[in-house]
């Protein structure tokens, strides 16, 4: 194959016939690119400097010439830098180094040095590869500075979230318990009925607000990374039953009727059943304040290729599409309750849910229509599930058996 043939192929052709040779190719890169090609002699100095040394640095290439340009080294680096030259450097085993140079402005720039044995040179000659990587070594010193700043401001939000939640449990506490003893009549009967109303109002809105504290806190342990997983042997219908349990009275005073099934039944789990109830806990809550009086919520778990599915459905309200694509595209993130789309940002219960659940290894997903309603859906893997038996009473190792035996 001809030169041509290899230059077409390579798709070269252009530069074949540009009439430059390949020496003048090579003399035109080393005295007009970006790095600096000097030629170092221990004894005689600097013999040759590359033309770009000029417009890279500002100074006279002639000045330097049969002179060290040890002057150019910052005094910090100046005795490695005698030193490297001292030693013996093999060919095949260029030497990388990087110090600061001088330029004519006066001022210091970052270099990043390629120190070569001169190939066929006498001992103490050197070729001297420089590039100026001052810009680079600002934006990773910038990015550095960023990145710790982002880690201190998390470390104090974390720690503010975490004083705020101890210092407002105290006095809130004091307002659940006092609102509960005047609630239960225990020093005297409350004649007006307003006042019982007002009552009650305080005493579950001090239990909300308990709530939203603890919410604070979770978070805060979040961001410091002390969240951990307690997992247990616990049935699905144990932690619904607890949920159903501690809605109920919520649930009755808005008119709405709560409705919990697990199908295959007998689900036992490998979980951290707090965690779980939590969450849980948060969305049966949600899907109560957002229902119409009449409605009906409902509290499903089944069994999937995928593992165990949990879904908590109501008939209310519904989200719009913005605001549901808004929620979707936040859970993708982590830190998903500092995520705002578009001035949507999610909830807390939806941010702790989101964490626990990938905590477990699991994923949460989102269903909603303006009017028809909201569906979250949880999924946990396979190995969150112990067994359960199904409609043959037949105990199933995981997931992947049961399917396997139904289908």
């Amino acid at each position: 194959m001809t030169k041509s043939q290899l230059t077409q192929n390579s798709g070269l052709n252009t530069l074949a016939n540009d009439g430059l040779s390949l020496q003048e190719k090579y003399e035109y890169l080393a005295e007009y690119g970006t790095h600096i090609l000097c030629l170092l002699n221990t004894g005689t100095g600097c013999t040759y400097l590359s033309r770009n040394f000029e417009t890279i640095t500002g100074f006279d290439c002639r000045s330097f010439h049969g002179d060290s340009i040890f002057g150019l080294v910052h005094h910090d680096y100046q005795e490695a830098f005698e030193r490297i030259l001292s030693e013996t450097i093999p060919e095949n085993q260029p030497l990388h180094w990087r110090c600061k140079l001088l330029h004519a402005d006066k001022k210091w720039y970052w270099y990043t040095m390629l120190i070569h044995s001169k190939h066929g040179g006498k001992q103490g000659e050197y070729v001297c590869i420089m590039e100026n990587i001052h810009d680079s070594i600002q934006t990773q010193g910038i990015l550095q500075k960023a990145k710790l700043e982002a880690e201190l401001a998390l470390r104090s939000r974390s720690e503010f979230l975490s004083n705020m939640s101890h210092e407002l449990r105290t006095p809130l506490n004091a307002i659940i318990g006092f609102s509960q003893i005047i609630e239960s009549e225990i020093f005297g009967r409350i004649e007006h009925p307003q006042y019982r109303e007002y009552i009650r109002h305080i005493h579950e809105s001090g239990y909300d607000l308990l709530a939203k504290i603890e919410d604070l806190l979770e978070i805060a342990n979040i961001d410091a990374g002390r969240v951990t997983l307690s997992r247990e042997e616990i049935s699905a219908e144990d932690i619904f039953r607890h949920v159903i349990d501690t809605q109920t009275h919520h649930a009755m005073s808005a008119q709405v009727a709560l409705n919990a099934a697990c199908a295959p039944e007998h689900i036992l789990l490998h979980v951290d059943r707090l965690k779980l109830q939590h969450i849980l806990g948060h969305l049966v809550s949600n899907a109560i304040k957002f229902s119409p009086q009449g409605t009906d919520i409902f509290l499903n778990a089944d069994i999937t290729e995928q593992g165990l599915r949990i879904c908590v459905q109501d008939n209310g309200t519904g989200m719009t599409g913005a605001k549901l694509n808004a929620i979707v595209r936040a859970l993708q993130e982590d830190n998903c309750w500092s995520v705002s789309h578009d001035n949507q940002s999610i909830g807390l219960g939806l941010a702790l849910t989101r964490e626990f659940v990938v905590l477990h290894g699991g994923e949460v997903g989102v269903d909603s229509k303006p009017a028809q309603g909201t569906t979250i859906t949880i999924m946990l893997p396979p190995n969150c599930i112990i067994r359960h038996a199904g409609f043959d009473d037949r105990v199933y190792d995981n997931a992947d058996s049961y399917i396997q035996a139904v289908s």
